[in-house]
């Protein structure tokens, strides 16, 4: 069976060797914005009359300038301002990179009718359905390669920005598009890599091209021919066959096992059981008796409560044929849970329900949390432990991550959750550098703390019997119109800077609501006013350190809509009842298929990623909540 390997991996390793920072390490922001970018390309030379670029320019008529123009103005109205709006909250913030973003968009524009009007000045007349024949954006690449002194055959898959192929001619031109300027080495490689899986996938490709094109702050192309790219190709197989470990040449392969666990790294690892490939047999055996051939790739990543299977298509099968037969083959491979059908780069994965599942101790993570830091204190709040086992964390510092929406049924682990995310952040601060407020209707959730150093003077446990939670949520507010005062006479604009310039810490704090239904069910008057102090905090509170964690067991459209909605972009879905619920939290269905105790999809900007929480247990709460 060939070695599978990604872009993705081989991009990684290229920036390594650059020197160049990891690869997603960039602001939420400007990741956002680029997968705009190229949401708006795909549309503008789409086949959708309505919102097609290329129709627009075809139709615009012979003056060139004037059908520039025209695109600019079509794809602000109908592709760009929706899509600003649509994710007002993320980009409120972030007003020169959205500048950037816009610049480089309309440069798209610029370039996208250089290459209409070059296709249609060709040898013949074109429509501008022709014209979309010859660009195809987001293209999936696969092809095998295997080289002299390979001990094995290497797949090598991805999802190149674009291919420029005019029908009836053997070439084509592999593109990929920049929104600004990042490591252009690497940026190269990608580029080079995609035009090697074109070319091995097509016969009589060998004059085929790539070109890089960047459109910020200027376009920039660099266009490089079959010949020039030659060399790089002959180093770019090196180094596959490298990572992939079939270099003969290569006695210490460079890459990692294949997620063989998804454990975190410092629990015991678990061997994959034959019991989990069997499941896999049935999984494709039930597949093809719906007449739908999958072909399992590999052993399953094994996680604490569900095994993650990467999988093949079969040919003239499409994903969503394979995502509409989840809950048959589910019924017939007899797992409690429907399978999850997801896209993870260029691969095909399924995650199916653990037979024997495991619970993640908090104590293995704890490591991960790093030192206490007295001055500044810790803004990362810890989310669940992913695929590779490595804890991941929203940073409340962040505009994407500031404020945190949780919602999930009974039995999903959502109460636990908060736990874990509070005990979290108190092993990384001090009660200098962190305050909680902690509001709980139920009487169940926080009742530990209740003595707790880390409460805020003012408000630290709300339960239901004390004073209106209004004044809570009202004295927060106050508390944020105090701090930007204090701001402002020291001439700071956040809760960084002001710490810097004063010399001494001023605790970030932290609201942690278990129920926030049961808050605003009671009266229409009160849930009003909760509304209100929710939208002031959401919006302005960032940056003077106040953050919100609200919870709530109804993700319903009259919970969710409103004050919620509109300021808490950063979402944690455990399991819930309906997959409209799990629309509502994470506009994507797919937590109605969790299988509860921490198991949950986190999204901020992009697709849901799914984690399992670890689990604080009773003795190691009395320890850090009773003595804290």
């Amino acid at each position: 069976m060939p070695v599978e390997l990604s872009v993705k991996e081989v991009r990684e390793e290229l920036s390594r060797a650059a020197g160049a920072a990891e690869v997603g390490g960039g602001e939420r922001a400007t990741l956002l914005l680029g997968r705009l970018f190229h949401e708006v390309f795909a549309e503008a030379i789409g086949r959708d009359p309505g919102r097609s670029g290329v129709r627009v320019l075809m139709e615009a008529g012979p003056d060139r300038e004037i059908a520039s123009e025209r695109l600019i103005a079509h794809l602000y109205r109908v592709l760009v301002g929706p899509r600003l709006a649509r994710h007002h909250a993320h980009l409120r913030e972030t007003t020169p990179q959205v500048l950037v973003f816009w610049q480089a968009t309309q440069n798209l524009a610029r370039w996208l009718a250089g290459i209409t009007w070059a296709l249609v000045d060709a040898d013949r007349p074109m429509s501008w359905e022709e014209v979309t024949q010859a660009l195809h954006a987001e293209v999936s690449l696969a092809c095998e390669l295997r080289e002299p002194g390979w001990t094995d055959t290497v797949r090598l898959v991805g999802i190149a920005d674009a291919l420029l192929h005019v029908p009836g001619k053997p070439h084509f031109c592999a593109l990929e598009l920049k929104l600004g300027r990042a490591n252009p080495a690497v940026d190269l490689g990608q580029a080079a890599l995609y035009r090697l899986i074109a070319a091995r996938m097509s016969r009589g490709a060998g004059a085929s091209a790539l070109a890089l094109v960047r459109f910020s702050p200027e376009i920039e192309e660099t266009l490089i021919s079959a010949a020039q790219v030659v060399e790089a190709e002959a180093r770019l197989l090196a180094l596959i066959g490298t990572l992939t470990g079939v270099a003969l040449r290569s006695p210490a392969p460079v890459r990692a096992p294949k997620r063989p666990s998804m454990t975190p790294t410092d629990a015991p690892k678990q061997k994959p059981q034959t019991s989990y490939a069997e499941l896999g047999l049935k999984l494709a055996r039930a597949f093809r008796e719906y007449g739908r051939s999958i072909e399992i790739t590999g052993e399953p990543a094994v996680g604490p409560r569900f095994l993650r299977f990467e999988a093949r298509l079969g040919r003239g099968v499409t994903f969503d044929q394979i995502a509409r037969l989840t809950t048959e083959v589910g019924l017939k491979v007899g797992v409690g849970k429907e399978p999850i059908v997801s896209r993870d780069g260029g691969r095909l994965c399924m995650d199916l329900q653990r037979p024997d599942p495991q619970t993640v101790p908090f104590s293995v993570v704890v490591a991960a949390l790093g030192p206490r830091d007295t001055r500044h204190g810790s803004s990362r709040l810890p989310l669940g432990v992913d695929l590779d086992g490595k804890l991941r964390f929203a940073d409340l510092a962040s505009p994407i991550n500031a404020h945190v929406l949780v919602a999930g049924t009974t039995g999903s682990g959502k109460t636990e959750w908060l736990r874990m995310a509070i005990a979290g952040l108190m092993h990384a601060n001090t009660p200098e550098t962190l305050r909680l407020v902690l509001v709980d209707p139920k009487l169940s959730a926080f009742l530990e703390l209740r003595r707790s150093r880390y409460l805020w003077p003012k408000h630290g446990l709300w339960v239901p019997g004390d004073k209106d939670v209004v004044e809570v949520l009202e004295d927060l507010v106050d508390e944020m119109d105090r701090r930007y005062k204090a701001f402002g006479a020291l001439g700071v604009d956040d809760l960084t800077r002001f710490v810097e310039k004063k010399g001494r810490p001023l605790p970030r704090i932290v609201l942690f609501c278990d129920e926030y239904f049961a808050l605003i069910s009671q009266d229409r008057q009160q849930r009003k006013q909760i509304e209100g102090a929710i939208s002031l905090l959401g919006a302005k509170a960032r940056a003077a350190g106040i953050h919100l964690v609200i919870a709530t067991q109804q993700p319903s459209r009259q919970v969710i809509q409103g004050a919620l909605d509109s300021n808490m972009p950063c979402r944690v879905g455990l399991m819930t009842q309906s997959a409209i619920e799990s629309r509502m939290i994470l506009q994507a269905p797919g937590a109605e298929r969790l299988t509860g105790y921490g198991d949950l999809l986190y999204k901020d900007v992009g697709d849901p990623i799914r984690l399992q929480a670890p689990y604080l247990s009773a003795e190691e709460r009395a320890r850090m909540f009773g003595g804290g």
